[in-house]
């Protein structure tokens, strides 16, 4: 979370009206990626996602299936563009 705290202060100091993208596993991913602590990691990554929505004006917080690249890409990026396909 003091990552995101930097990376959201630094982004509010040099360009507040940027688009703020989070992307993080869906819940039930998370332990193939990162396995042990599971419920301490969801907290954590919603703790992350509260900060951004709270203090950044143009957010996107993404919960993605992890192994679908195409699918990852193309969520990222309308999220990017506000294309809502």
């Amino acid at each position: 979370t003091m990552a995101t705290e930097r990376l959201v202060r630094e982004s509010i100091r040099i360009n507040s009206d940027l688009v703020h993208v989070t992307v993080n596993p869906v819940e039930q991913d998370i332990p193939l990626l990162s396995p042990g602590m599971v419920t301490v990691k969801t907290n954590r990554i919603k703790e992350c996602e509260d900060m951004v929505k709270k203090n950044c004006l143009n957010s996107k917080c993404l919960r993605l299936e992890v192994y679908k690249m195409e699918e990852t890409i193309d969520m990222i990026c309308s999220a990017i563009t506000g294309d809502k396909s």
